[in-house]
């Protein structure tokens, strides 16, 4: 099976459009009336599950394409991931560094920082995706023989626990894992590799199936439970992102929600206008690269007339949220037609 699986292009432009809508909506969240505030309370968890899509699309592609010689395996997700990775990585540096006194205040230049920084990708926040799926290409021939099935169970019950961990001690004003590290714990975003891992294995492909009546139970129950969540736990710690992505309920619905997105997408795959919303799959690493650097752009013209740096305007972050999905694509769809630059940014 070596044709292009359109459903996970589908999956992947839906999962790439809300992550860039998701990091301009947000932006300053806490500055919003309460009114808003409520609304994305409701919307915010449906807009999480798009992590776990790319890991899930990652393991089956891994396994895919694995050919039992860890070198070049490992080698060759290294040649696809570190250039862009460290080049990303310096551009968002620079900009902390030139643009300090308009972000969160002057950036910590000591050596430890800056290299803690890259190890763990921490430079660039949104990152920490590639940082833990090194770490699974990294172990990918180690677990390729193991009982997948087995593995599954562990790492589903890791992520509950850990999510709990980071989550549940806030209602009682405590924090005992801080959300950048509960971000870069592999154990909680195992599961979905793994998943696509032993879905590839069998080929059993799930997309082609209608989800059972009790997928769709668990959907509902779990999206209901992460929204209980987020309204009831004291907002003392942490920005909203981390409230509505790691919690034990929401790492539930990710669980739920896969099997219902990937089916989605296997409906409308022959529809005119998903070739639009594959198109943004196609370049879905080239948008999360660059997406918050044109974001800010996009915002900026905008402090001519509002302050949006220390105010939250959604009609303005709405509209950022578009064209900054519009010119990133379209800078991706450029570059391609110089590979050897391409290859290089993205």
């Amino acid at each position: 099976m070596d044709e292009r699986i359109k459903e996970f292009d589908l999956l992947k432009g839906w999962g790439i459009l809300t992550v860039v809508f998701f990091h301009a909506i947000f932006y300053n969240f806490q500055t919003y009336d309460e009114k808003i505030k409520h609304a994305l309370y409701f919307f915010g968890p449906l807009g999480t599950p798009v992590v776990v899509i790319f890991f899930f699309v990652s393991g089956f592609l891994a396994y895919r394409s694995y050919k039992r010689s860890p070198f070049h395996f490992i080698s060759k997700k290294l040649k696809i991931f570190l250039p862009p990775y460290l080049l990303w990585s310096t551009i968002y540096l620079l900009i902390q560094v030139g643009f300090a006194s308009h972000l969160s205040g002057p950036y910590d230049l000591s050596i430890s920082n800056v290299i803690y920084g890259y190890l763990f990708a921490t430079i660039y926040l949104p990152f920490y995706f590639i940082f833990v799926l090194l770490i699974f290409y990294a172990l990918t021939p180690l677990i390729f023989k193991t009982n997948l099935k087995y593995l599954m169970i562990l790492s589903l019950a890791s992520g509950l626990f850990f999510t709990a961990l980071y989550y549940m001690p806030q209602y009682w004003n405590h924090s005992i894992i801080n959300s950048t590290i509960t971000y870069r714990n592999p154990l909680i975003w195992a599961f979905f590799y793994l998943w696509g891992m032993y879905i590839a294995q069998k080929r059993d492909f799930l997309w082609l199936k209608k989800p059972s009546f009790l997928v769709w139970i668990g959907f509902f129950f779990s999206y209901a439970g992460s929204v209980a969540m987020i309204i009831t736990v004291p907002k003392l710690f942490h920005d909203y992102e981390a409230y509505s992505a790691l919690g034990p309920f929401e790492y539930l619905f990710y669980c739920f929600s896969l099997p219902i997105f990937l089916w989605i997408s296997h409906l409308i795959k022959e529809k005119k206008y998903s070739n639009a919303l594959s198109l943004f799959g196609n370049h879905s690493f080239d948008i999360y690269a660059d997406h918050i650097l044109i974001i800010g752009l996009t915002l900026a013209p905008f402090s001519l007339f509002v302050n949006i740096s220390t105010s939250a305007n959604l009609y303005i972050q709405i509209f950022s949220g578009f064209a900054s999905s519009i010119i990133a694509l379209m800078l991706g769809i450029f570059l391609k037609r110089f590979p050897k630059i391409y290859n290089v940014i993205f």
